[in-house]
């Protein structure tokens, strides 16, 4: 093999050398450098082509180089070795030089007129001396190419040979698609871009990344129209500079009865042969349509009723007309593998019958078969089925159709929201008219599907509608389709329902003492209630206290909350409160002026409301602040709040500020329910139903809060007004609240 050198060099500018000499002084020294680039391949094949020389760098071949250090830092750089003529200066050491020529393919691309050259070498520069270094480019990639005889462009309409590495693909030859718009009928090669398109690239050489692997597949249709199975191979252990030249023509033979031809696969690597059997001297080639355009792929909705029914035009008395099944969805829903027609018994078409396809027994003296797949395909679900239907004539005639069609969905479930014991279920439909029949079913585990027995609220403008599903049990996996009168969709919607969280002593039967505060909870453990006791005990006030006697429930250690409204000093009045949080501590200094305190406790559910009991017994106001003096002397009011809120952190309040939750506008509030309580005559029950503004958000923190005043927050309220709280539990399923 010729070798071409092309001697590179740039002399580069000298640095300023230390006057300290080692065992090795550090200096310059000089790289000539020859860059070549094979072009040649390796055939694949026991008798290898010649080996092309290699050949020059030009300027529209160019070779780059790149020289690192022994850093990995770019010593010298150059796009272009043909234009460097002088020596390269380096300094002494260690060096890794890399040529490239061409555009590299990305992981598995495939593309044509792109091959990629590439070369690497390390090499070490000494103090005052010339190295040569020689490197030569070598192909980094499987290089393709096809030729077709001119028997095969004479007698078939589209001849398209398929090449992939199981990543990408391209195509060569001739299809009807690219016929058509080239406008020329021309031979050449052909691309698939993302979208499936067919792209022109006449007269090109492929290049694929190397995946290891490469198959071929070669489709033909006949200028009669007639489409072949095919012709596929797969070969393993390919590898870079390996040059794959698929050449297809066409033998003659000549048996009785006409001119059958076999295609010849010259591969490169061994040779193979594809009996296809064509009798050019048939005239009458039976013909196949039918109402639905699926020879061609057509789709319909599930359910369909209209006509589907495939035309056999045999031209000559039925020699075969058979229906071959490969397709898994099909299979299941019981069409066999294959079933021939010609002189077909009764029990093969009782058997097509059950499943939905009338077809009568064709005989050798049929011209003419209908097969009627309307039923049969009405029963499908959703998704994409193929078959085919080969037919045979007594003169030898042949036509192979693959039927091909899209089963769409009429409706499909879009989300659940799903709730403890309920979930909000949605689903659109797809049809230009609203089905009848709108609804959902739904199961958990292998149950059978059970109908959602609930109103189905429909949005017509956005193919919409809705139902809530009752009776769920929390913490539970379940799924659900949409369904219509006609249809059920195959594609159910899986989710999970909440869990129903509770807090801590929501009872209220635990208490312990925080010095000489008592405290709602089991011990200094559990910060899940709190009250302004820990900042009003030290002055002997204590508004929130553990009643043991007056009770809701009673029992062994069972207890309630006791909330009083009591006397202070300077500012005058201390509701009794509870609330779940933290007490910070008293502000404003020696003499206290509010309190500070945190709202909210983690939770992660969505209850629907919070019942329990309560006795309250209010006095007359006689302590009030602005902007509420002219309450003195009405009866007083107790509270209770109810607050879920997805906040970033626990909402702090400042009672001496006026820092408030503004629970009229804050966003962050997810669902909001109060309660005025009046005077009653001992423990009346009470359900406090929240109104939730977003029906989707998750929660964060939850707020339950309680007051024997509920203006002591602006130190308003009636001294001795007293609250008794027992039994709080949460509501999840909305069946308790009907």
């Amino acid at each position: 093999m010729t070798r071409i050198r092309n001697i590179m060099s740039a002399v580069l500018a000298l640095a300023v050398l230390s006057c300290t000499q080692t065992a090795e002084p550090e200096g310059y020294g000089y790289v000539d450098i020859s860059v070549a680039r094979d072009s040649s391949v390796d055939d694949v094949d026991i008798t290898a082509s010649a080996v092309s020389a290699a050949t020059k760098a030009g300027t529209s071949d160019a070779i780059a180089l790149t020289i690192y250090d022994a850093a990995g830092e770019v010593a010298y750089q150059t796009d272009d070795c043909s234009q460097v003529t002088e020596p390269v200066s380096l300094s002494t050491g260690q060096y890794r030089a890399v040529a490239t020529s061409g555009l590299s393919l990305s992981d598995g691309a495939a593309a044509f007129d792109t091959p990629f050259y590439s070369a690497a070498k390390e090499f070490t520069v000494r103090r005052g001396t010339v190295e040569t270094l020689e490197m030569t480019l070598t192909l980094e990639a499987v290089m393709v190419t096809a030729e077709f005889s001119q028997d095969i462009q004479d007698n078939f309409s589209s001849y398209v040979l398929t090449v992939s590495n199981g990543v990408s693909s391209l195509e060569f030859g001739k299809s009807d698609a690219v016929a058509d718009a080239a406008g020329d009928g021309s031979d050449g090669a052909a691309s698939a871009s993302g979208d499936g398109e067919t792209v022109p690239a006449t007269g090109k050489t492929g290049y694929f990344a190397v995946t290891g692997t490469l198959t071929y597949s070669l489709s033909l249709t006949g200028n009669d129209g007639r489409v072949f199975s095919p012709l596929t191979q797969t070969y393993t252990d390919v590898k870079a500079k390996q040059h794959y030249a698929f050449s297809f023509s066409v033998a003659e033979k000549q048996p009785e009865g006409g001119a059958a031809i076999t295609i010849v696969v010259d591969d490169s690597m061994t040779e193979k042969e594809h009996d296809i059997l064509l009798d050019f001297t048939v005239q009458d080639i039976p013909e196949i349509t039918d109402s639905f355009s699926a020879v061609d792929g057509g789709s319909f909705y599930a359910g369909d009723a209209s006509p589907k029914i495939v035309y056999v035009d045999l031209k000559k008395p039925a020699a075969s007309v058979m229906l071959i099944n490969k397709d898994t969805g099909l299979g299941e829903a019981g069409l066999p593998e294959e079933t021939e027609l010609v002189n077909a018994d009764g029990e093969t078409l009782a058997m097509l019958s059950g499943l939905g396809i009338a077809a009568s027994a064709v005989t050798a003296e049929t011209l003419n078969a209908e097969i009627d797949f309307t039923e049969f395909f009405a029963s499908l679900p959703a998704g994409s089925y193929s078959f085919e239907i080969f037919v045979q004539n007594e003169a030898g005639g042949e036509q192979t159709a693959e039927i091909r069609f899209e089963v769409l969905p009429v409706v499909e479930a879009l989300a659940a929201n799903a709730w403890a014991r309920f979930a909000d279920l949605s689903g659109r439909w797809l049809t230009e008219e609203q089905p009848e029949g709108l609804g959902f079913q739904y199961r958990t585990g292998d149950e059978e599907w059970t109908n959602v027995d609930a109103d189905v609220t429909v949005n017509a403008e956005a193919k919409t509608f809705e139902a809530e599903l009752h009776g769920l049990a929390a913490g539970t996996q379940y799924e659900y389709r949409a369904v219509t009168a006609a249809f059920r969709e195959n594609q159910p919607v899986q989710f999970t329902t909440e869990t129903e969280q509770v807090l801590h002593n929501m009872s209220f039967d635990k208490w312990y003492m925080e010095g000489k505060a008592p405290m709602p909870n089991a011990s200094a453990d559990y910060k899940i209630w709190d009250s302004a006791n820990p900042g009003s005990a030290s002055f002997n006030i204590v508004p929130t206290t553990q009643e043991t006697s007056n009770l809701a429930v009673t029992g062994e250690n069972k207890s309630a909350a006791k909330l009083t409204t009591l006397s202070a000093p300077v500012v005058g009045l201390a509701a009794g409160n509870i609330y779940t949080g933290i007490f910070e501590g008293t502000v404003g200094g020696i003499i206290p002026s509010g309190a500070a305190l945190e709202w909210g406790v983690l939770f992660s559910s969505r209850p629907l409301a919070l019942k329990g009991f309560y006795d309250y017994r209010p006095v007359a106001i006689d302590v009030a602040k602005g902007p509420y003096t002219d309450m003195k002397g009405q009866t007083d009011i107790g509270r209770i709040q109810f607050i879920l809120t997805d906040w970033d952190a626990p909402f702090r309040i400042d009672t001496s500020a006026g820092t408030f939750v503004d629970v009229q506008n804050d966003e962050h509030i997810i669902a909001y329910a109060s309660l005025d309580l009046g005077k009653t005559d001992g423990y009346q029950p009470f359900t406090l139903e929240l109104e939730y503004r977003d029906r989707t958000r998750t929660p964060k923190y939850i707020v339950i809060v309680a007051a024997a005043s509920k203006y002591g927050d602006y130190f308003t309220g009636g001294v001795g007004s007293t609250l008794y709280l027992d039994e709080f539990s949460f509501v999840y399923d909305p069946a308790e609240l009907d």
